[in-house]
């Protein structure tokens, strides 16, 4: 009885998702008839690969059904943390995968308990495949976290370099492009790949203050935040660049061992936990287990 529930249940949602896929990608008859006219007069269309001809319009779809079923505040709190992440996909994608994983783990467990029991699963179970759904939709969402985090230590991390070689770059008589384009081609990471893009939007023609608060939205690294606040100010008041490097410089610097400092005596207390659960009692098995052996031993003789 569970497992027919369980069906009719899957089945509802799998033709209400083609229903609302198909309405949504059809459009109007117009539009319809359009689509049909320029599939005739593109016969190269069908030597495409099969990706290209089903999956991709398949994912496309999929991932517009799923941004917009979502409420739109979460969606872009999840597309800033994308853009944080360095943009591994898009947003459409990302909630595509993760609808993908909450539908394909359950699916996969059933089909496995329906194969190992000869269709007949035990309701424990089948009570499984709900608790798998959740960690296959929120799987996507800690490897998101995750890399979020990971970025934004890697670019608080060479902060201090690349601002080493902008303050020896000014020094030496270049202009601030001239000195980011330096830290972009000596430097490797993330920070090197947000000048980069930083210095591409301002050669297209965008002001290089608004180019530089993108690239503090895009990084979303308070560290970052202020040392573009100090830039553009600097720029304003007309006050010295080098100077104003080497400030933001020394700053973060102590920032940074100020933070190793923390790190350090946090320490002790995360290693009482680790400590009491897991060396204190195979150090007592150690220890007490030869003498309780040898009491048990003689008691019973």
């Amino acid at each position: 009885m569970v497992l027919g529930a369980l069906g009719a249940v899957a089945m509802f949602v799998a033709v209400t998702s083609l229903v609302l896929w198909f309405g949504g990608v059809g459009g109007s008859a117009a539009e319809a008839r359009l689509s049909r006219l320029a599939q005739v007069r593109n016969p190269r269309a069908l030597d495409a690969p099969f990706g290209e001809r089903v999956l991709a319009p398949a994912l496309d779809g999929l991932s517009r059904l799923a941004t917009e079923l979502l409420p739109h505040s979460f969606v872009a709190r999840t597309a800033r943390k994308l853009v944080a992440a360095g943009s591994p996909m898009t947003t459409g994608a990302f909630f595509a995968t993760v609808f993908i994983l909450g539908a394909f783990l359950p699916g996969s467990l059933l089909l496995l308990l329906l194969l190992a029991t000869k269709g007949s699963p035990s309701a424990p179970a089948v009570l499984l495949i709900v608790p798998l759904g959740v960690a296959g939709m929120a799987a996507p969402f800690f490897w998101l976290v995750r890399r979020v985090r990971a970025r934004k230590l890697a670019i608080w991390k060479s902060m201090p370099d690349a601002l080493d070689l902008m303050t020896v770059s000014v020094e030496a008589g270049l202009g601030l492009d001239a000195a980011l384009r330096q830290v972009s081609e000596k430097l490797k990471g993330p920070l090197s790949d947000e000048i980069s893009e930083t210095l591409r939007e301002v050669g297209m023609g965008q002001p290089r203050r608004d180019a530089m608060q993108d690239m503090a939205e895009r990084a979303d690294v308070p560290e970052l935040i202020t040392f573009i606040n100090a830039l553009i100010q600097a720029e304003q008041l007309g006050t010295s660049l080098s100077r104003v490097l080497r400030a933001q410089a020394l700053s973060l610097r102590t920032r940074r061992r100020q933070r190793a400092e923390e790190m350090a005596r946090k320490a002790p207390a995360k290693m009482v936990f680790p400590l009491v659960l897991f060396i204190m009692p195979s150090l007592f098995i150690v220890v007490v287990g030869p003498i309780v052996i040898r009491l048990v031993n003689y008691l019973s003789s």
